[in-house]
């Protein structure tokens, strides 16, 4: 396994720590809820070093960019980010990702850890023809994020960055615990406000010692995987993998927003086109789900006594205290309100007869969660 530059932090803190992406990463430092409710109400820091950081120059990086995204890359303002996808021939989703446009200076990519080679290996397949240097940092530098309603105050103890002026999904540079030319981003994958913080490696483990330490008077604490994954699923944000894999095309994640049809064109763009031509069959839904049994990727939705669909992801929510899910369904049976059911194995034995372990699950608006001051704008 792979490790980040915060590996012994992890330890010292007495996390578990597991195999995740190829990468030994801390799934938890006490439980999840504990984690996940000091995020929804404090400050949790998490190491994000495994994600993959390709920085794209010269000439021709904004063509090349918009060539292998869905969003438009070519009207980014200096210091903005953008969420968007990177498709396959067919339309399928090969990783989503954030862009980072730093004008004529170059575009940095953050991509998700287990895709970091396949993409790698796409830019270099689609960069023929184009004037473009790629560069993959990914192992120069490390990654904290610091999430929750009060990572502005921790920001504002540890640097110079104007928090006031950095808007969400923007980008910085400043001097943080002392360390000059470090990027500040507000982005994250919790729901919550915050921001991720990259610098080099060599620094890494001083800024996570220093960060957790002036944040103590604010209630941060380190937060591992396990609570990554329940908070990014309360806010309605897709996991590669799950929600979003190569054989699902991001309209039918219900990710429209991040796909621009209108620009001249992208890998992947004709495909997209044909899939809304033709209808979408199949859209990605939230469910409330009866009961404290935890649907799990790949388990069967039934209607009316028949499979139409299946989990993508499940959890019980520690905000809302009510089992969640994701599911892929018949775009025609996607309304909110409709009933489903799901599958689930009998505790120990088979079951006396068919559905007789199947709980009943109701579509509801996605996200499951939204932080309350985004709520009154």
């Amino acid at each position: 396994m792979r490790e980040t530059p915060l590996k012994l932090e992890h330890e010292a803190l007495g996390a578990r720590m597991v195999d995740f992406a190829g990468w030994y990463m801390p799934v938890t430092y006490t439980n999840i809820k504990e984690e996940h409710l000091r995020v929804r109400t404090k400050v949790g820091l998490f190491d994000v070093s495994h994600m993959g950081r390709f920085w794209l120059s010269g000439r021709d990086h904004i063509k090349l960019t918009d060539k292998i995204i869905t969003n438009s890359r070519a009207d980014m303002k200096p210091g903005q980010i953008r969420y968007s996808l990177v498709l396959n021939g067919q339309g399928g989703a090969l990783d989503d990702i954030l862009v980072y446009g730093a004008g004529d200076e170059g575009t940095l990519l953050v991509v998700n850890a287990g895709n970091r080679q396949k993409i790698w290996e796409w830019i270099a397949r689609e960069r023929k023809g184009f004037v473009c240097d790629v560069s993959d940092m990914s192992d120069d530098y490390a990654m904290i994020a610091m999430q929750g309603p009060e990572s502005v105050a921790l920001l504002n103890k540890i640097s110079d960055v104007d928090t006031k002026a950095l808007k969400y999904y923007r980008f910085t540079r400043g001097s943080v615990l002392g360390q000059p030319d470090v990027l500040v981003s507000r982005t994250g994958y919790t729901g919550e406000d915050g921001f991720e913080v990259i610098m080099g490696k060599e620094h890494a483990a001083r800024f996570w010692r220093e960060m957790l330490n002036v944040g103590k008077s604010l209630g941060a604490g380190p937060a591992g995987l396990g609570c990554r994954d329940t908070l990014r699923l309360e806010a309605g944000m897709p996991l590669y993998g799950h929600e979003l894999e190569e054989g699902v095309n991001p309209l039918e994640a219900g990710l429209d927003w991040a796909v621009r049809l209108d620009k001249s064109d992208f890998v992947g763009k004709q495909a997209t086109q044909d899939l809304v031509s033709g209808g979408l069959k199949t859209r990605l839904v939230g469910l409330n789900v009866e009961g404290k049994r935890i649907p799990r990727q790949g388990q069967e939705v039934y209607r009316d006594g028949k499979v139409v669909g299946k989990i993508a992801s499940g959890t019980l929510s520690p905000w809302l205290d009510v089992v969640i899910a994701t599911a892929f369904v018949p775009a025609s049976a996607s309304s909110v309100g409709t009933v489903f059911e799901i599958e689930f194995g009998a505790k120990g034995t088979r079951a006396v007869k068919p559905g007789a372990n199947r709980q009943k699950a109701f579509v509801v608006p996605l996200p499951f969660y939204t932080r309350p001051e985004k709520k009154k704008k």
